[in-house]
């Protein structure tokens, strides 16, 4: 790919500028402030975007507010001719691009185009600038090798600087010998820590066996706390059993019975019309019986045509005495159900209790007020450790203070002893040979005890510290309880408003969860009651209405029935016995004939005989005899299948408290024995939870200089630092080697043909003035001699050598021109014309653009028939 044309509208200095380029090589003249720069970065920036404003950095955007921008015609072996525009006003500075087959796109379409080239490989392959010398010419001897090779393997000096970063980066954290880098300071840091934990563990060896039991302890608080909540999960139990007893006992006499039917309720109604049947017939049977008896006068009573005037009210309140019969039963067992009430608190019949809904929700209620008691019993319970604390210190004090009485005595006594025996030696001397020994002797023992008495001196320093210590427990003791009496307040305060709560929900005051679940239940089975017997009364109050609307019935009877003061049952026996002797009337009346009235009764009594054939197998059955019995084996089914609700009923609600079969007697004393074990466990719950912390605070005593945890946290962060710096060298030195072995593979690859190549144009860059490039052990040389020593005018013609002879081996795909900006500073006229003819020589493969201030430079250029055009520049 070449570069055809540059049409810059605006961009720098220029304006309203072309420039045509030659698809070989070529010299762009031009004096310094020219606008050389100006022309190079016009072409990075219309091939990848203009760069970013920095404040250090030259600004090319036009101050008179013209287009900045431009054009760029290229030549693509693949696209043919492709036109780039760009401008920094359009289309937010990015590229449009149009190709010779019409297609038209933008920075994607370029990219494409461009691939793989790149504004990193624009800048360090194909761009030639005396600032990569000057960076060359800086590096030691074993640098300016690698960065040689990494020049003719990869075309720049990146891969040799990136290796020579890592390689910065991973000795500034770590060297085998190294005392000031990070890695190594935190590795004798922590060798130093570890060996400190080791001497402080070593002093406090009891210090992990205290932590062992006060961790047994611990466990054996929360087995003793959970024995001791199944326990009064038991009383609830029993409690519960002992209120539901009665319901108890019914189910036990109801499960006791035999509760099964005899008949079907097909069976049942067969029965109940069966009976109906005979009975009429029998009171048929009656009627003429009792008409063969009646007399004429009796058929015009006035009892009589009354009856006949009603007949049909009365039979129909007759008809209906089996219902009522029903009614009436079923009133009487509501009653006696609703005079069956267990006693109650008086309050809850003014105000209904609101009992929480699960157990659960009691548990939430007290969970804050048990979490304050606990650590207020914890507080207690360490509060009077420290006060026996306290008392032995100051008992020690005291008894100190009394064996040593000369700490309150600000006068200090002369050493009378002391001096006796040294007034005792003087004497001695004035005396006899007798008298000398024995003044001597007992100047001597009174020296003695002199020296015995100064040396049991009272030790100040431990008076000192004791009271120190003494201070310590007092001001312990000042702290802890003032944490206690706040704790306290935090208790009463959490302990009334779970009071108000209760008192809103109309529970009785309770000091413990437990006794709350026990008035919640009853709360519970109270509401259940009042509304198993608010529905009992709404029965019942429909029952008596239908019963007085039944006696408002018999009200047109009682003129000619004596009714009065008699209730329902007693009633209908009164009616039923006048209908039976108005019916005798009747028949009287209707067969005046023996005969008729024999022949009658004989009818009656053959169907009646019919009756009990038919119904025979059925009566046997179920065990009757006699049709008389049937209202009784009724009236029995019926009270079975009551009974079978019932139980039904206990079953479900009354039947799960009871896993068991027991008596009140036994629940009662379970109660008792229950109780006492609960009391028991608490003493016990309550006295392994004081020697729990008892333990701990030997253990916060121990750690109360802080220094074992303090070491421990020093540790553990230096343990993190450790690795994260271990990380980091890893990850640095694993990323030079790697970068290595690329540079090794790739020397294996290429050098030979690089060194080659490099070497056929360093000789035409001097003239044949050397004529080998050769690499072995690591180390390049120009015939023989380190290139080190070379000249600085030498070493850059083996720097360009390297550089040519890179691109040379990928001349098959050439990516970019190649742009050189003054970089033979250090040459002389002869190196000058040999670069000249060795770009002349390049250009056969590459487009050459040659940037340049240089005079000389245009003479050899033109001399070498090379084209040549001058940048006049303008002014601004």
């Amino acid at each position: 790919m070449w570069i055809k044309k540059a049409e810059i509208t605006s961009f720098g200095k220029w304006r309203q500028q072309t420039f045509l380029f030659e698809a070989k090589n070529q010299l762009v003249y031009g004096l310094n402030e020219a606008g050389k720069s100006t022309l190079y970065q016009f072409i990075q920036a219309i091939l990848f975007g203009f760069p970013a404003k920095r404040k250090k950095g030259q600004d090319y955007t036009p101050n008179d507010g013209s287009g900045f921008g431009g054009r760029l015609l290229l030549v693509h072996p693949t696209y043919g001719t492709v036109t780039i525009e760009r401008y920094k006003a359009k289309n937010k500075g990015k590229a449009k691009v149009w190709m010779e087959d019409g297609q038209q796109g933008e920075e994607e379409l370029l990219e494409k185009i461009l691939y793989p080239l790149n504004q990193q490989l624009f800048r360090q392959v194909f761009t030639f600038q005396q600032e990569q010398l000057q960076q060359l010419d800086a590096l030691s001897e074993e640098n300016l090798h690698e960065a040689l090779i990494s020049l003719g393997l990869s075309g720049s000096n990146e891969l040799f600087e990136q290796r020579l970063q890592l390689k910065n980066m991973f000795e500034a954290i770590y060297r085998p010998r190294g005392r000031k880098q990070p890695l190594n300071q935190a590795l004798q840091k922590y060798q130093a820590l570890q060996q400190k934990i080791k001497e402080k563990e070593a002093q406090e060896a009891g210090f992990q066996q205290l932590v062992r039991q006060a961790d047994e302890e611990k466990r054996q608080v929360t087995q003793q706390a959970t024995k001791n909540r199944n326990l009064q999960e038991r009383q609830l139990g029993l409690e519960q059993q002992r209120m539901n007893w009665s319901a108890y006992a019914e189910y036990l006499e109801l499960k006791k019975m035999e509760l099964q039917l005899s008949a079907s309720e097909s069976e049942q109604a067969e029965l109940q019309a069966f009976y109906q049947e005979y009975q009429q017939l029998m009171k048929e049977q009656e009627k003429l019986h009792a008409a063969l008896q009646q007399h004429s006068g009796n058929q015009e009573s006035a009892r009589y045509y009354f009856y006949l005037e009603n007949e049909q009210k009365i039979q129909q309140i007759v008809a209906e005495k089996v219902t009522i019969t029903r009614m009436l039963d079923e009133e009487q067992r509501i009653a006696v159900k609703l005079a069956q009430v267990s006693e109650v608190p008086t309050n809850w019949e003014q105000n209904l209790p609101k009992p929480f809904a699960d157990e659960q929700e009691i548990q939430k209620l007290f969970a804050p007020l048990q979490v304050q008691q606990k650590a207020l019993e914890e507080q207690q319970i360490r509060l009077r450790l420290v006060k026996e604390q306290r008392d032995q210190a100051e008992a020690s004090l005291n008894d100190y203070e009394q064996k040593h009485p000369e700490l309150f005595n600000r006068k200090k006594n002369p050493p009378w002893l002391l001096i006796g025996a040294a007034v005792g030696l003087i004497v001695a001397f004035l005396l006899p040979a007798p008298l000398r020994y024995v003044l001597v002797v007992a100047a001597v023992a009174c020296g003695i005890g002199g020296v015995l008495k100064q040396s049991k001196p009272a030790n100040k320093d431990t008076w000192q510290e004791k009271l120190g210590q003494l201070d310590v427990y007092e001001g312990q003791v000042a702290e802890m309880t003032e944490k206690a009496a706040k704790s306290q307040r935090n208790v009463q305060r959490l302990f009334d408003q779970l009071q108000n709560e209760l008192r809103r929900r109309n529970l009785a005051d309770a000091e413990n969860e437990f006794a709350v679940v026990q008035d919640n239940q009853r709360a519970q089975n109270y509401l259940a009651q009042l509304k198993t017997n608010k529905e009992l009364q709404q029965r019942q109050s429909i029952l008596r209405q239908n019963l007085m609307q039944q006696e408002e019935r018999f009200g047109f009877l009682t003129e000619w029935l004596p009714l009065h003061e008699k209730n329902l049952s007693e009633k209908f026996a009164v009616l039923e016995q006048f209908v039976k002797e108005m019916e005798q009337i009747r028949f009287a009346q209707t067969y005046q004939e023996n005969t008729v009235l024999q022949q009658r009764i004989h009818e009656a009594q053959k169907h009646q005989q019919q009756l009990l054939t038919q119904y025979h197998p059925l009566m046997e059955k179920v065990h009757l005899a006699y049709p008389s019995e049937i209202p009784a084996f009724l009236q029995r089914e019926s009270e079975v299948v009551q009974k079978q609700g019932r139980l039904r009923e206990l079953t479900k609600s009354v039947a799960p408290l009871f896993k068991e079969e027991t008596t009140l007697a036994e629940i009662e004393e379970g109660l008792r024995i229950l109780q006492q074990e609960i009391q028991a466990g608490e003493a016990q719950l309550q006295q392994l939870q004081e020697q729990e912390q008892r333990t701990r605070l030997q253990i916060q005593q121990m750690q109360a200089d802080g220094t074992l945890d303090s070491l421990y946290q020093q540790i553990s962060q230096q343990q993190a630092l450790v690795e994260n710096l271990t990380t980091d060298y890893a990850l640095a030195k694993l990323e030079n080697q790697l970068l290595q072995d690329i540079a090794t593979e790739l020397s294996e690859q290429q050098l030979p043909e690089l060194l080659k190549q490099a070497t056929s144009y360093f000789q035409e860059l001097t003239n044949n003035a050397h004529s080998r490039l050769d690499f072995s052990e690591g180390l390049l040389t120009v015939d023989q001699m380190s290139i080190y020593n070379l000249s600085t005018g030498t070493k850059d013609q083996v720097m360009m050598a390297f550089r040519f002879a890179y691109l040379a081996l990928q001349q098959k795909h050439p990516l970019c021109p190649v742009i050189i900006d003054d970089g033979w500073l250090h040459y002389d006229h002869q190196r000058k014309y040999q670069f000249a003819k060795l770009l002349q020589h390049f250009s056969e493969n590459y487009q050459v653009i040659c940037l340049s201030s240089d005079q000389e430079m245009v003479s050899y250029y033109q001399e070498l028939h090379q084209p040549v055009w001058e940048l006049k520049g303008v002014q601004r």
